[in-house]
């Protein structure tokens, strides 16, 4: 009979040993795993664990008898672990115990099965949950923080356990150190398990484990420990196998032409609404674009909840179709079509747990467009301090991962880096970034030039990739030229009625105005908190709810100046936004211009200048 595992958990006060070995218990088959209760000299209360109570001299005379595997100190206290957890050992059952690092050496001349199992916590989580147990003082709490960064002796197997985000994806992660490799009936769970404990999946792994994901084999908790496990060690060679992985989980659409166009973001800048400039022009020119967009999930609008403004998205596979067919692109909802419930188990992770997801994106992303019949996209990647990709070098990294993913599953991607420092558009929120496209694409003289610029930016490196345009200079000029023509705007009006027209909003819109409490120059615009009020107000649910900037990055502004105006149809929400915004606008001011004014007018404020076309 092959002999158990002797899992020996370890890690620093504060860590959560005790409440994750309570915890992941009820989810361990009985018969392959026994706890063992070490022997304390302290009596058992309802705040300690569950132990056999000893007073000092008994424990000696024990150990002199030889009653104790092993025995250690710490704390004044005297710790040992029975002899008889041995005999469960050769008998084939895994034992779980906890204790002292110091005694790790010791136990691999006891087992040869040892696994060490190393809980652990960043030292700011470790030190509120000491505060919080109300045991230590202050100097006795930093003498055990700095005994938390000692490392564990060399050649023993060890795996590290992040208790660090809620309790339950704690236990899941400690079940599959339990349960990797053991005797599981399930070969897939033991994909889950190796993957949460930091393992290397293969294409074939991830093309098995994630139709069983969608089909929900596995508890919700131990798919939650997956994901962020994926969002903390997954290489690149991983993302092209997830998103391979993903591209067979649904059929792909075909379509009539050899090219068929799309246009991403990644999002988190205001009045960034280029897609919706960028498809009618296309279509216009005689390509297809089908999109298929999300809605808002932390910001005042998405894609799918502007165009709702305008006209029906929540259509199905067949009137999409019909859709593009008839007119070369639709913008809608994706939720009936390549919906995943991988996305939806991520995406309250991400909101709840600051995830960066944003290699798991790159696979989910591309593996959407390949699943919609895309051949040919672009992306765009803004970086500002405050997004989600916060520097050049980031989303230029990021710029190429998209670039080799796509190449990988069949797809032309081209990405591009660009500074989202100044808003796109005026408008946040549903109805007032569909005033901002409109004005684009009637050109009026009030449109938002930031937004012109963006759009024929990423509209003619589109063209760009139709051999028939060759280049992004002719593509820019094709571009331009459809919206001069008002070819553009009778794309979209036709895309619209095919989706179909939504009825005009009647209800009256309130507005409130917040006003500059200084003198200075804008250096920044925080876009979390202005979506964050725009929120406030209702959007993107109320399609009218939003706000309307009136001052942009860059500019000189007095006190008493308005740097927005917050409207809604609700009058509630609308104080609710401007108690809010009274709080904190949102605006950050310098007094120097040369700050203020850093983002180089002659680049288009992106930095397109500095990047080659592709």
């Amino acid at each position: 009979m092959k002999p158990g595992t002797f899992f020996f958990i370890v890690g620093p006060s504060g860590s959560g040993k005790d409440s994750l070995m309570s915890g992941v218990k009820p989810f361990l088959p009985e018969k392959e795993f026994v706890f063992a209760r070490r022997v304390i000299t302290r009596e058992a209360t309802p705040d300690t664990e569950d132990h056999d109570s000893c007073s000092e001299s008994d424990f000696l005379e024990r150990e002199k008898q030889g009653d104790f595997i092993i025995t250690w100190q710490a704390h004044g206290l005297h710790y040992g672990l029975p002899v008889t957890l041995l005999e469960a050992i050769q008998q084939g059952i895994h034992v779980i115990a906890n204790g002292s690092r110091n005694e790790i050496l010791a136990l691999k001349d006891k087992f040869s099965s040892l696994q060490v199992i190393e809980i652990t916590a960043p030292i700011d989580v470790l030190r509120k949950r000491l505060i919080a147990r109300h045991r230590e003082t202050p100097e006795d709490i930093e003498r055990r923080l700095q005994r938390a960064t000692l490392t564990l002796p060399e050649g023993i197997r060890t795996l590290k356990i992040k208790n660090d985000v809620t309790l339950e994806i704690g236990i899941s992660r400690l079940k599959a150190a339990l349960m990797l490799d053991n005797r599981s009936n399930n070969p897939l769970s033991q994909l889950i398990y190796r993957k949460t404990c930091g393992a290397h999946l293969s294409r074939s792994d991830y093309e098995q484990l994630l139709p069983a994901i969608i089909q929900n084999t596995f508890p919700l908790s131990d798919v939650q420990a997956f994901l962020i496990a994926c969002t903390e060690r997954l290489e690149e060679d991983e993302v092209i196998s997830i998103a391979y992985a993903r591209t067979l989980l649904y059929p792909r659409i075909q379509w009539s032409q050899a090219m068929v166009m799309d246009k991403h973001s990644l999002g988190g800048i205001l009045g960034n609404r280029v897609s919706m400039v960028v498809i009618p022009i296309i279509a216009a020119y005689g390509l297809m674009i089908p999109k298929t967009s999300s809605r808002a999930i932390t910001s005042a609008a998405g894609t799918a909840d502007t165009m709702e403004v305008l006209a029906k998205v929540d259509l199905d596979f067949e009137e999409l179709k019909a859709c593009v067919n008839a007119t070369n692109a639709c913008i809608v909802w994706n939720g009936k079509l390549n919906h995943s419930v991988l996305d939806d188990a991520m995406n309250p992770m991400t909101r709840s747990f600051g995830l960066d997801t944003r290699n798991w994106s790159v696979a989910s992303i591309l593996s959407k467009k390949f699943t919609a019949g895309s051949t040919h996209v672009v992306i765009d990647i803004p970086y500002v301090s405050s997004g989600k990709v916060k520097t050049f070098d980031e989303a230029n990294q990021l710029a190429q991962l998209f670039e080799r993913v796509g190449q990988a599953i069949g797809l032309v991607v081209k990405a591009f880096p660009t500074d989202g420092r100044i808003p796109i558009g005026c408008g946040v929120g549903p109805s007032l970034e569909v005033r901002d496209i409109l004005q684009v694409l009637q050109n009026d003289p009030q449109a938002s030039q930031n937004l012109v610029e963006k759009s024929l930016f990423f509209t003619a490196h589109l063209l760009a990739l139709d051999e028939r345009v060759g280049n992004f200079e002719t593509g820019y000029q094709i571009a331009k030229g459809l919206i001069k023509s008002g070819a553009a705007l009778q794309s979209m009006q036709t895309i619209i009625a095919h989706q179909g027209k939504m009825p005009e909003q009647s209800r009256k819109v309130y507005m409130l105005e917040v006003c500059s409490d200084q003198d200075g120059f804008v250096s920044a615009i925080d876009d979390h908190r202005i979506s964050g009020i725009a929120r406030l107000a209702g959007a993107p649910l109320l399609k009218s709810a939003g706000i309307d900037l009136k001052t942009l990055t860059g500019e000189a502004v007095q006190i008493g100046q308005t740097l927005y105006v917050i409207q809604s149809t609700d009058q509630q929400k609308l104080q609710e936004a401007y108690e809010f915004a009274f709080e904190n606008h949102g605006f950050i001011f310098t007094q120097l211009k040369s700050i203020a004014t850093s983002i180089d007018k002659n680049t288009s404020h992106w930095g397109y200048a500095n990047i080659p076309p592709k």
